[in-house]
């Protein structure tokens, strides 16, 4: 049986014609989703709830596999470090609100989502550990300078980009 939720969202989703879509710039939700339990963190922009894969619009952090440096050059696993900051700010069974805006090539639900009404996109990217996706918004740039300006998180130190990132790994 298809939770209320998920057959929900695949109704607007055929509605809409936005199966498979890219990301997009729109700030119009197609719905809006609530009671939605957090059941995994992927890594610091992906969530799962149950069968739902939940990517947060407007920011990319560093993939799990991905290694930064600290602010004395030393190696870290950066992608580990902004997830576990999201588990701390997150936990798990954490109850949702989500716009959902779009879904991405990879089947995954484009959502801008909230924590006891806190943008948890925003919180990533105010504490350093997430970067403003210039590409698909401008709404996380003010908050990205204030980390960088403050060294918070990925800023403490050295990072490539994460779409740099993946962009330079063997395919």
């Amino acid at each position: 049986m298809m939770a209320p939720i998920l057959r929900v969202m695949l109704v607007v989703l055929l509605l809409t014609g936005q199966s498979g879509a890219a990301e997009t710039e729109t700030k119009t939700p197609l719905a809006r989703l609530t009671g939605v339990q957090v059941t995994a963190i992927t890594d610091a922009d992906s969530l799962r709830a149950g069968p739902l894969r939940l990517r947060l619009f407007g920011v990319d952090a560093p993939e799990m596999r991905q290694s930064c440096a600290d602010k004395a050059g030393h190696p870290y696993a950066c992608g580990k470090a902004a997830r576990n900051w999201l588990a701390s700010f997150l936990p798990k069974g954490a109850e949702l609100s989500c716009d959902l805006l779009d879904q991405d090539r990879y089947g995954r639900l484009i959502t801008r989502c909230f924590y006891q009404g806190s943008d948890i996109a925003a919180q990533l990217v105010a504490a350093g550990w997430a970067l403003a996706w210039q590409r698909y918004s401008e709404d996380y740039l003010p908050l990205q300078t204030r980390a960088r300006n403050r060294k918070a998180g990925l800023w403490a130190g050295q990072f490539d980009r994460p779409w740099d990132w993946r962009r330079k790994q063997p395919k």
